[in-house]
């Protein structure tokens, strides 16, 4: 029975197949752009309900162990049970056999007693008390008696001392039976109660892998959702591009026609020497720069401190996400975590805020609603034109931020070559208009 204890490293097996089976069937990826919040909530249930399933897998493996071990205790619990038992009837039949023995040496003493009196011979008061009779010749009873009492007396101590000995040992061999009995009893119940929280634990266990069936079956339907709401998203994303594209393809056209006749006035300046054109100061005051109105070094608040007048949401997500890119290297047309120029900074900044700018410093200052410096908010843009810059009216911009290492007066750009984003003091050489996307 000893080849029993062997069987508890096999009761794991099924219950580690369990835990593979429980691991491997429930491990469902949302997919990209899917909507996190139902899904994260539903994997959170998930996780939590493996956690459950593997205390019980491994509770189970426990009680199964307790239980091979209470049931190898019982048999060989019930093995010495079996001997003692064995022994005692033994012993038993060994106190049968003398107590028989006895009779046969208390029979034969007493037909000797009886043969003695027919032959005539005498007994003393001993012989006589053993047949209930009296004694007539006190010399031949005497003799004879020592002669049986003799025997008696043998046969009785014998008696004695096999019936003491039987019965120390029947009494040992009682206890220890009792004992026995005991731990059998004691294993059986053990092994029982191990069975019956076994039994309890699978039941649990059934019951969590039913529940992690039906989380993921309504997992994989929210994934099925966000699918849908981000094909919706991506469909609704891309019409909002395309009529974007058409807008800010008119708005460059136009911008394209202002340049190009801004340049041709330019030339027709330079021929005939009056020369504005190649100062944009002059050019404003001569009215000829397409700033657009309140715009300039005469705008109210132009080189003072400063005050943001409020804040814009959508201004502050575009703040934030410029901040993102500081230290970011400045690359020409760049418009990535690899490098952005002034107008690529610009535009992935209001993109991560919801709105779609061309990249460009001049078609942005065009697709702007312009804004007075007295009502700047964070995430406004700031256009700028400098001396030898071309013809292009607006050739840089910037984003306010309205507060960090400059006080209020602080700024974020991508500036040249060679620099990367960073934060920049407010100036206003070159400085032309501020917009908001």
């Amino acid at each position: 029975m000893l080849h029993k204890r062997g069987s508890r490293g096999g009761a794991v097996g099924p219950v580690v197949a369990v835990l593979a089976l429980t691991g491997s069937l429930f491990v469902v990826t949302a997919p990209a752009g899917a909507s996190p919040s139902p899904i994260n909530a539903t994997n959170s249930q998930i996780s939590s309900l493996q956690a459950r399933a593997q205390a019980l897998a491994e509770q189970i493996t426990n009680d199964q162990n307790e239980v091979s071990v209470d049931a190898e205790t019982y048999d060989e619990d019930t093995v010495l049970l079996q001997l003692d038992r064995a022994s005692l009837a033994k012993t038993d039949r060994q106190l049968k056999a003398t107590r028989k023995q006895l009779r046969a040496v208390h029979a034969r003493a007493e037909n000797a007693a009886v043969e003695a009196y027919v032959t005539g011979d005498g007994f003393d008061s001993q012989v006589g008390g053993i047949l209930d009779s009296s004694v007539n010749d006190a010399q031949s009873a005497a003799v004879y008696s020592d002669i049986v009492v003799h025997s008696l007396k043998a046969a009785m101590n014998e008696l004695h001392v096999v019936t003491d000995r039987l019965a120390a040992e029947r009494a040992t061999q009682a206890r220890i039976t009792a004992a026995a009995l005991r731990a059998q009893l004691s294993a059986n119940e053990a092994q029982s109660a191990a069975e019956a929280a076994t039994s309890n634990v699978e039941s649990a266990l059934s019951e969590v892998k039913g529940q992690l069936t039906a989380l993921v079956l309504k997992r994989e339907q929210e994934i099925a959702a966000a699918k849908a709401a981000a094909a919706l998203a991506a469909a609704r994303a891309a019409a909002a591009r395309a009529a974007a594209a058409e807008r800010a393809a008119a708005a460059a056209a136009a911008a394209k026609a202002r340049a190009a006749e801004a340049v041709k006035q330019a030339q027709d300046n330079s021929a005939s020497g009056a020369g504005s054109a190649s100062n944009p100061q002059a050019a404003q005051e001569d009215g000829q720069w397409p700033f657009g109105p309140g715009t300039g070094p005469d705008q109210p608040g132009f080189g003072e401190t400063l005050v943001p007048a409020g804040t814009n949401p959508q201004g502050l997500e575009a703040v934030a996400a410029a901040e993102s890119y500081l230290g970011v290297p400045y690359v020409w047309g760049g418009a990535s975590r690899q490098g952005v120029d002034c107008s690529g900074l610009a535009m992935v900044a209001w993109e991560a805020a919801g709105v779609d700018l061309l990249h460009g410093a001049t078609i942005q200052d065009q697709e702007s609603t312009p804004v007075n410096l007295l009502d700047i908010e964070p995430g406004d843009l700031l256009f700028y034109h400098f001396p030898d810059d071309g013809p292009l009216p607006i050739t840089h911009v910037a984003i306010y931020i309205g507060s960090g290492p400059y006080g209020t007066n602080t700024i974020i750009q991508a500036a040249e070559v060679g620099t990367n984003v960073g934060y920049y003091p407010m100036y206003w050489d070159g400085f032309v208009s501020a917009g908001r996307p």
